[in-house]
């Protein structure tokens, strides 16, 4: 058998609150007020007006669709009253159609009704946060605002003092500019006077410059001039070094004849004493051994004689050198010259 209930529309009472079963046309209002009430959220004092707004709008569509539901359920209570007339398959299966398609809609209006207060819960709650973030950003905004004063003020008076103790400087540095314009001018004058002074020394500079470059020129040509004659001096110094080794081979070999002509002479002086002897013994011998030995020795004193002349000449010329023997055999030959000739 067929649930005679299932052909019944629900009572409105047994609906939420703010709800009743009515086609989906006639809840239409509903989205434009949702999507008025998004916008606002930003004004936490426009909140309530939207609020209240949505509240009136929902109880004004209840009541308007509540209205039509009870005329057609009293019309159709009176036509059923009225035809009594056994129903037809037909008919319980439209019925029953109908009865599940108003079932579906209930259910799908519950579901937005559902969602609608978990978006309205949301909103409100976003709305307490907002309207707490106002709050501190006005106290934030006020202390801000405070601070920027103060800052501002203290910049202000800042900027005042600096600009004061700017004008002092300038006012200063302008005094003492004035009073160091005449310092200032008579230092450009002794600098300009410096720096012909400077000017003039530096030519005088170059001037010595290239006059000591020409006397260094002349005093390295001294120097080489004075290196040419050192070496020819040094040259000579060879030469006359190598001529003194000759002449003292010479002088060596004069001493070693000396030496051996004094032997001579030393024996020439015994023979002469006892010549001097035998001439007491006969005067005839005497005069003619005197004659004889006065003819030899003065040949050989001419000999000798002129050998130590020779020495003596070539001593003086080259580095004015006399023997020590020299001077003893000049007098002795002379003694003995005299000493004949006395005789």
């Amino acid at each position: 058998m067929e649930n005679p209930e299932a052909n019944h529309l629900p009572e409105v009472d047994s609906l939420p609150d703010g709800f009743v079963e009515s086609p989906t046309d006639s809840l239409a209002p509903k989205t434009p007020i949702l999507e008025q009430e998004k916008p606002l959220q930003s004004d936490y004092k426009e909140e309530d007006l939207v609020a209240t707004e949505f509240g009136a709008a929902v109880e004004g569509v209840s009541e308007a669709t509540l209205t039509p539901l009870k005329e057609t359920s009293s019309s159709e209570s009176v036509n059923s009253l009225k035809d009594k007339k056994p129903e037809t398959t037909e008919t319980k299966r439209k019925n029953a159609k109908r009865t599940f398609k108003s079932e579906k809609e209930f259910l799908e209006f519950s579901l937005k009704y559902q969602q609608i207060l978990a978006e309205r819960d949301a909103a409100i709650a976003v709305r307490d946060k907002l309207e707490s973030l106002c709050r501190e950003l006005q106290r934030q905004k006020k202390m801000l605002m405070d601070e920027c004063k103060r800052v501002s003020t203290e910049g202000q008076n800042l900027r005042l003092d600096l600009s004061a103790r700017f004008q002092d400087a300038i006012k200063d540095v302008s005094n003492k500019l004035e009073e160091q314009k005449d310092e200032c001018l008579s230092q450009l004058k002794e600098n300009e006077m410096l720096r012909n002074k400077l000017k003039e020394f530096a030519d005088q500079c170059a001037l010595a410059e290239q006059q000591y470059a020409q006397k260094l020129k002349q005093k390295t040509l001294e120097l080489q001039l004075a290196n040419l004659k050192i070496k020819q001096h040094e040259e000579k110094l060879v030469e006359e070094q190598a001529q003194m080794k000759v002449y003292a081979e010479q002088v060596s070999q004069l001493l070693a004849t000396e030496k051996n002509l004094r032997l001579q002479l030393t024996a020439d002086g015994e023979k002469f004493q006892q010549f001097q002897d035998a001439l007491f013994k006969s005067n005839e011998v005497f005069e003619t051994f005197k004659q004889e030995i006065e003819k030899t020795w003065a040949g050989c004193m001419i000999w000798v004689s002129s050998i130590f002349l020779k020495i003596f000449l070539c001593l003086e010329g080259s580095w004015r050198i006399i023997s020590p023997y020299s001077c003893p055999n000049m007098h002795w030959t002379r003694v003995l010259e005299n000493g004949w000739q006395n005789r």
